[in-house]
């Protein structure tokens, strides 16, 4: 394969070809640990959503994308061998725009995601696309039944910009092997992620044209478009629960089926058995630290017992402290910069309210001094928190734990139940952590928590295969694995005279 340099590429990708956006439009990318422009993207306009919808409809309707598996599976591992080719230079653009730090991009932000196709590469191989369900005696006499799998349609996908390459192959990816055809709409902070998946396409696999359309653009109005066309089947979304909640409104009138990945406010639940607060510590400032606190899956609530509330909060704090913010193409960052100034504002407005409302800053809870450049905020830890305050009940998108003390006075049963009372009362339910010297009373405690994803005693569920979605207004459906992968997938039963 010769290999192209991606050169920050600019242009969107429709129907088949690297195109400007309509007028050549253009809005700027900037780099928010050094606030400076770096380049331009396309600013798609309603016409190239038009072109989108219409590329996408005819490639799923008129061409044999979708029952054509051989050409399916040709055509992703000719997506994977050429982003295996680019790894330096998604890297380097995850660094630029997003602010990622290289340590990140080893992991989540790059190498980790392009695992993605080869699974579903294999999955879409080896998947029970025929069902047989054997005969039965029906109103009309003996009938042979099956079932059979087939792709949804057009998917309108639109990501966020805390992790882009991951989210938009988690979500392309699984589309294409399940045989719909996709308009991937970038997050206006990071579309070079997106439009540097357009180059490789257009330049190294056989994807017939209209299959992948990508696009970028400043306005919000343009992912909007999207979610209110017929001709759209499918709606996968992840961002905010606002956001989703009118995705979800604007689905309704014509029935669209929606995948919604969505806010969290995940607890770390520490029982009052654990004798070290290390592990706990370690793993509360390195999930901080991973995406600058920008991860909806991040347990932002630390639920420690009363007995131990003190004891808990320094060994956290002193964790936090070693982990300050920096240069994020400095292969020994942790903690990068968040994404933009309102980001930050809006990091910064969390912070004083907990003060305002009674809360204790324990450490960090300002932008660094020696760093006046890039949206940089220290790792921040609240005490003395409740469960009614904002900051409890809130996602904040930032380097930001709060510390919530749970009654164990009264035994280890009566401290349980307040922890899992605590742990509950949200209105997400997306992942979690629960600590405990006792296995088998951690998963006792994890298993009453209403959440999608939970991590016991700092194992790591994240992977290609495990499905990933919420609970409550965390979202609906799942992404990755098997569920993921049917999320595109419609079932059609069929039945013909037996003998």
């Amino acid at each position: 394969m010769t290999k192209t340099s991606l050169a920050h590429e600019p242009r969107l990708l429709l129907d088949g070809e690297l195109r400007e956006a309509t007028g050549g439009a253009t809005y700027d990318n900037r780099n928010p640990a050094t606030e400076e422009v770096i380049g331009v993207a396309a600013d798609a306009q309603p016409a190239d959503v038009e072109v989108a919808l219409a590329a996408a409809r005819r490639a799923f309707d008129e061409t044999d994308w979708s029952t054509n598996l051989e050409l399916r599976l040709r055509c992703l591992r000719q997506m994977h061998e050429a982003l295996l080719e680019h790894v330096d230079e998604l890297t380097e653009i995850a660094i630029a725009e997003v602010g990622a730090t290289r340590m990140a991009c080893s992991t989540i932000q790059v190498v980790e995601p392009l695992k993605f196709l080869p699974y579903y590469i294999d999955l879409a191989e080896t998947y029970q696309w025929r069902t047989d369900l054997g005969s039965a005696d029906t109103l009309a006499g003996p009938a042979d039944r099956w079932t059979e799998a087939e792709a949804i349609g057009v998917v309108a996908a639109i990501t966020p910009w805390n992790v882009p390459t991951q989210i938009n192959l988690a979500k392309i990816v699984p589309a294409l092997a399940a045989g719909c055809t996709v308009i991937l709409k970038a997050a206006p902070d990071t579309p070079w992620s997106a439009l540097a998946l357009g180059h490789v396409i257009a330049e190294h696999c056989d994807i017939p044209p209209g299959v992948i359309n990508i696009i970028s653009s400043s306005d919000n109005a343009i992912g909007e478009l999207l979610t209110t066309d017929p001709l759209v089947d499918m709606i996968s979304f992840t961002g905010s629960t606002a956001t989703g909640r009118r995705i979800m409104a604007a689905a309704s009138d014509n029935i669209t089926k929606v995948f919604l990945e969505l806010g969290g406010k995940s607890a770390m639940v520490i029982l009052d058995d654990v004798e070290d607060f290390g592990m706990a510590a370690a793993t509360a400032a390195f999930g901080t630290a991973t995406v600058c606190g920008q991860g909806c899956a991040l347990s932002t609530r630390v639920l420690l017992p009363a007995s131990k509330y003190d004891e808990g909060v320094a060994a956290i704090a002193a964790m936090m402290a070693a982990t300050p913010p920096g240069d994020p193409s400095d292969g020994g960052t942790m903690l990068g910069p968040l994404i933009n100034e309102a980001q930050r504002d809006r990091v910064e407005g969390y912070v004083q309210a907990a003060i305002d409302q009674g809360a204790r800053v324990v450490c960090g809870g300002k932008r660094p001094a020696d760093q006046p450049v890039g949206y940089f905020y220290e790792p921040t830890l609240i005490a003395d928190v409740t469960t009614e305050m904002t900051v409890a009940q809130e996602e904040i998108f930032g380097p930001v734990l709060v510390a919530i003390a749970y009654d164990d006075s009264g035994g280890q049963a009566s401290g349980d139940d307040e922890a899992v009372r605590i742990a509950n009362d949200s209105i997400f339910g997306l992942s979690g952590h629960v600590f405990g010297a006792d296995e088998e009373r951690a998963m006792a405690v994890a298993r009453r928590i209403r959440t999608g994803t939970m991590s016991i005693n700092g194992g790591v569920w994240y992977g290609a295969d495990v499905p990933f979605g919420g609970y409550k207004q965390s979202g609906i459906g799942r992404e990755m694995g098997v569920a993921g992968f049917e999320e595109y997938l419609e079932t059609k039963a069929y039945a013909r005279p037996g003998s």
